[in-house]
């Protein structure tokens, strides 16, 4: 997995990479990456809310400690040379809590099924 200074789309992104190259290796046919989100840097400390869209960006919504809007966001476009996204998923999600993105292979690609 790539480190460094990385937004916390990019982290996620980085996170499918890594697990599709494990998934890929593997006699599995579904699998579940589960992303830990990191305050720092540029990441949520607070809850946010994330967003895988059909065959196009992951975009994530860093929330004010208040609750009262967005303080950042950050998009990437990265995890799709690892995974089709063939439907939109969104989903609000608390101060540190997991995202976990769930994989299926079909006709030798790696599909987004579900992010809960």
């Amino acid at each position: 997995m790539l480190t460094g200074c990385s937004d916390g789309a990019t982290r996620i992104a980085y996170d499918i990479e890594s697990g599709v190259a494990a998934f890929r290796r593997s006699e599995a046919k579904t699998t579940s990456i589960r992303h830990i989100p990191e305050a720092r840097p540029d990441g949520c400390a607070d809850a946010y809310t994330v967003q895988f869209s059909a065959s196009s960006a992951l975009v994530i919504w860093c929330k004010k400690p208040d609750g009262s809007g967005v303080q950042s966001s950050h998009t990437t476009t990265y995890h799709l040379r690892f995974v089709d996204v063939p439907q939109t998923f969104k989903l609000d999600k608390g101060a540190g809590e997991p995202t976990i993105i769930d994989l299926a292979k079909e006709n030798g690609r790696v599909v987004v099924t579900a992010v809960r």
